[in-house]
Order: C-alpha cells, then structure tokens, then sequence
C-alpha cells in the first residue's frame, strides 16, 4: 500500500512538528490522517472525538452500509458544505494527545479540504492532494488512490466496494448512529468509528485506529451550505512542486 504519510515532508518550511503532522494524514483523511502542530491529516479527509452514550447502545434500526450510504446521499444532494473540527491526535501507548481546530469542507463525491486555525492546509479532490501552509510561497501536489488510503476510502469510495473490505456493525446511541468498521481478521487492526447525527446526513464524529496503534479522533459540528465551490481549488500564486 502507497504510503501516503511519506510523500508528506521534505517540503522547505514544512520541518518539525508540521512534518510530523503531515506524515498522520496517511491513515485518514480520509477526508486524509492525522495534522497537528506538535504533532500530526485527510483525509480520507475525512472526520473527531466521538461521544459515547454511558448506556448500553442498542442496535440501529438500518444496517450500516444503509446508513453510510444515506450519508453520502445526503451529502451529495447538500453540495458543498463546510463544518468546523476538532482534533485529538493520541500516540499509541498515551492517554493524551495534542489538539487542533479548523475548518473541515466537504463537496462529495470527489473533494475534501482540511483548513487548520494555524494556516496549514490539504485538498484531496479528483484523485490529487494539494497541501500548503499560508505563510509558505511554495506547496505540494501529487497523486492519491482513496482505495488504498483507509479512512479516506470511508468518504470517496462507493459503498459495495467497502462491503468488500471492511466488517461493520451499527448501534444506536441516544438519538444518533454509530457506525463500526474493522478490518477482516489478518487483514490489518485499521478500526474506525463514525457517529451520525439524528438525520443520518452528517458525520459528528470520527475517530480511528491506525495499525501501529495511534488514535486520532474528530468531533464535527457547525455545519454550512458553502454555496460556491472555490475552496475546492488549489490557491494561486503558489509555485507547486508536482511529485
């Protein structure tokens, strides 16, 4: 599998704890895995510490694959849309771990954009990664296959090809869903978590496990119509090292 983490760094001005952030995306994104400042994105991403119910959750009424597949759905028919995050990345053997803010885009089928508060930036949209600091002259572009990218995979893939790969199941827990996908037995210890509000049409939570053990988590809330598409483009004005 194309590791994604390492076409992260090497860029001049991404050095440090920016690298390290880049290098997390690799197990997300979806939407795109970790980013942080002291620490680790996509995607795919894609997106969050989770709330769990201290109650036993029953089960959902809709399997999960119904419910993944109303989501994107729904998503499709809102167009673009745009929330904010939170994200909590905790190394394997830790309880705690650094947190960071920004703006999470979505316009699906095709396109996720991570906006972190500090300037740091990542756009997966038609099989590209764009990432880019505001402070920065100079980003980076280069190719991504959602299929090999677990996380990112969960937002861009269509639903019977994640039947193929993942084992879920579906609970209810107040009044939202929560999705649990894993990997076959012997296939890898990938595990990803993903609660739904009351619609069924927005994720608020995202949390997985990678295979070395590091948890990153989202909570998502705040949700806008975007109304445009422009966020969805690269920036001008940058000088793009193509990879």
């Amino acid at each position: 599998m194309l590791s994604l983490g390492c076409r992260l760094v090497g860029l001049d001005g991404f050095q440090g704890a920016q690298n390290e952030t880049m290098i997390r995306l690799r197990s997300t994104y979806a939407l795109v895995r970790s980013s942080g400042a002291s620490a680790p994105p996509l995607a795919t991403l894609l997106a969050a510490a989770l709330i769990f119910a201290s109650a036993m959750p029953a089960a959902a009424s809709e399997s999960p694959w119904e419910l993944l597949q109303g989501l994107r759905e729904g998503l499709r028919t809102d167009g673009p849309v745009s929330a904010r995050f939170v994200q909590t990345y905790i190394p394997a053997g830790f309880e705690k771990g650094d947190e960071e803010q920004g703006h999470l885009s979505l316009w699906l089928p095709s396109c996720l954009r991570w906006s972190y508060d500090e300037g740091r930036s990542f756009l997966v949209c038609d099989g590209e990664v764009h990432q880019w600091n505001e402070e920065e002259p100079a980003g980076r572009v280069f190719a991504i296959d959602p299929s090999e990218e677990a996380g990112l995979d969960l937002l861009l893939l269509e639903v019977g090809t994640l039947q193929q790969r993942y084992v879920a199941n579906s609970e209810e827990s107040g009044d939202a869903s929560v999705i649990d996908l894993s990997m076959p037995p012997g296939q890898g210890s990938y595990h990803a978590r993903i609660t739904l509000d009351s619609t069924g049409s927005r994720v608020t939570g995202f949390e997985y496990v990678d295979d070395e053990g590091n948890r990153t988590q989202f909570t998502i809330a705040d949700y806008k119509s975007l109304g445009h598409t422009a966020l969805f483009r690269p920036p001008v004005g940058l000088e793009w090292a193509r990879e």
